[in-house]
């Protein structure tokens, strides 16, 4: 009796490593660790957001056949794609709403990605200014997380209010890198 108790524990534990095993082999391409550096401050975040908003200005501003080109360098720069997948959501995407890799992220921001036929080219509105609005910003090292609104100023000067979660992360070489960004229309809008 004890025997075969013992067995069917063995077998569930054999079948638990199993399901494990099979869950972290899907997820492992979905899976990236935050490198350790200098402790990332206020500032930083502040530069960050101050320069991804001039980015998306600066991709409105360029030719059609600038802005793609434009669009890749500012996002190689701007988020962690070298350190793994990011975590990024777009405001206005719905069939492909996650996007880890570069090429999600430039077609959100540029359109013309037959694999992302919903873009319709964010950054290509074009928009006269980014403003953020931080309600709160939390430290860890070399992390901050950022929440709030920001603040899309359209050609007519009227303001589309967005809100958003950022993560960034400073590296050893100094980089303050977006590596989380989920952003969304207020409820309701």
């Amino acid at each position: 009796m004890k025997t075969n108790l013992y067995k069917i524990i063995i077998l569930t534990i054999a079948a638990s490593f199993t399901a494990l095993s099979l869950s972290a082999g899907k997820l492992a391409k979905h899976v990236s660790y935050l490198p350790e550096g200098p402790a990332i401050t206020v500032e930083d975040v502040e530069n960050a957001q101050k320069g991804w908003g001039d980015a998306v200005v600066k991709i409105g501003k360029a030719s059609e056949d600038e802005a793609y080109d434009l669009a890749k360098k500012i996002a190689s720069s701007a988020y962690a794609f070298d350190l793994g997948p990011i975590q990024f959501k777009p405001t206005l995407a719905a069939v492909a709403p996650f996007r880890p890799d570069l090429e999600g992220s430039v077609s959100y921001f540029v359109s013309g990605n037959p694999k992302y036929e919903e873009d319709g080219g964010f950054a290509r509105k074009p928009w006269s200014k980014v403003r953020f609005d931080n309600h709160t910003v939390k430290f860890f090292n070399n992390i901050a997380i950022a929440m709030g609104h920001y603040y899309f100023t359209g050609p007519d000067k009227t303001e589309t209010k967005v809100e958003y979660t950022k993560g960034y992360v400073k590296t050893n070489d100094g980089r303050v890198l977006i590596f989380l960004q989920d952003s969304s229309l207020p409820y309701g809008s």
